[in-house]
C-alpha cells in the first residue's frame, strides 16, 4: 500500500476503526500524507514490534559495525534552549520539545539498525525510516482507553536515583502539565475521566545506559 490523502486516509482509519480491524496507521505531521494498513496484509517492507508482538524473525547479533554521531554545538542548542524560555516566560507556549537533527554515520542498513535494537515499541517502514519508543502513547482494552505519559529522565547508575526525580520540582510540573494534556484530551472521545496511578518510575535500557 502507498500513501493516501488527508480525506481518504482517516476514512480508511475509521472504517478499520469501526470493524475492530487490527492495523497499523502513520501520519505525517503537516497530515498531508498518511498511511493505513491491516496487520496481517502489511507489505514485506514493513517490520513492527508492539511489546511482544512483532512480524518479523530475530537475526543473529552484529558485533562488528561502524556508528558514530554528530550532535550540534552547546552554543547552537542554548540559542534554542533560551528562545524558547523567553516564548514561555511571555505566554505563547506552554510546552515545547526541543529537538534538532543529528548526523549518524554507519554501515548498517535501516533495517539492520531496527533489527538489531532493542525497545517496546519500534518501525521500519519501507526503507524510508524507523522510529522507537519506550512509551506506551494509549491502550484500548474493554472500551476503555488509557494513557502512560513518560516525562522525565535519569541515570539509573546515580545514588538514590528514583528518589531524585521524583522530588525534583521542574519534573513535577512537566508531569502535572502532560497527564492534565491527556486528561483533556481524552475527555473529547471519552466520560469518565480518571487520574488512576499518578507519578511512578520504570528502567528502561538506552544504548549502553540504563535510565530511570
Amino acid at each position: 500500500m502507498s500513501w493516501l490523502k488527508e480525506e481518504d486516509g482517516f476514512k480508511y482509519i475509521n472504517t478499520l476503526s469501526k470493524n475492530r480491524t487490527p492495523f497499523i496507521f502513520i501520519i505525517s505531521y503537516d497530515k498531508s500524507k498518511i498511511f493505513a494498513s491491516p496487520i496481517n496484509k502489511l507489505d514485506d517492507d514493513i517490520l513492527f514490534k508492539i511489546e511482544e508482538s512483532n512480524n518479523y524473525e530475530k537475526i543473529e547479533k552484529i558485533t562488528n559495525f561502524n556508528f558514530s554521531k554528530n550532535p550540534i554545538d552547546f552554543k547552537t542548542y542554548k540559542n534554542a534552549f533560551d528562545n524558547i524560555i523567553q516564548e514561555i516566560k511571555s505566554g505563547n507556549t506552554y510546552l515545547l520539545n526541543l529537538t534538532f537533527k543529528t548526523e549518524i554515520k554507519t554501515n548498517l542498513s535501516l533495517k539492520e539498525i531496527f533489527l538489531q535494537s532493542r525497545a517496546k515499541y519500534k518501525l521500519y517502514f519501507k526503507d524510508e525510516f524507523i522510529c522507537f519508543s519506550p512509551e506506551k502513547f494509549i491502550d484500548i482494552q474493554n472500551n476503555t482507553i488509557s494513557t502512560y505519559p513518560m516525562k522525565g529522565t535519569i541515570d539509573a547508575t546515580i545514588k538514590g536515583a528514583k528518589d531524585i526525580i521524583l522530588s525534583d520540582d521542574k519534573e513535577m510540573a512537566e508531569h502535572v502539565m502532560i497527564v492534565d494534556l491527556m486528561r483533556n484530551d481524552l475527555s473529547i472521545v471519552a466520560s469518565d475521566i480518571n487520574v488512576d496511578t499518578f507519578r511512578y518510575t520504570d528502567e528502561i535500557e538506552a544504548g549502553d545506559k540504563k535510565l530511570i
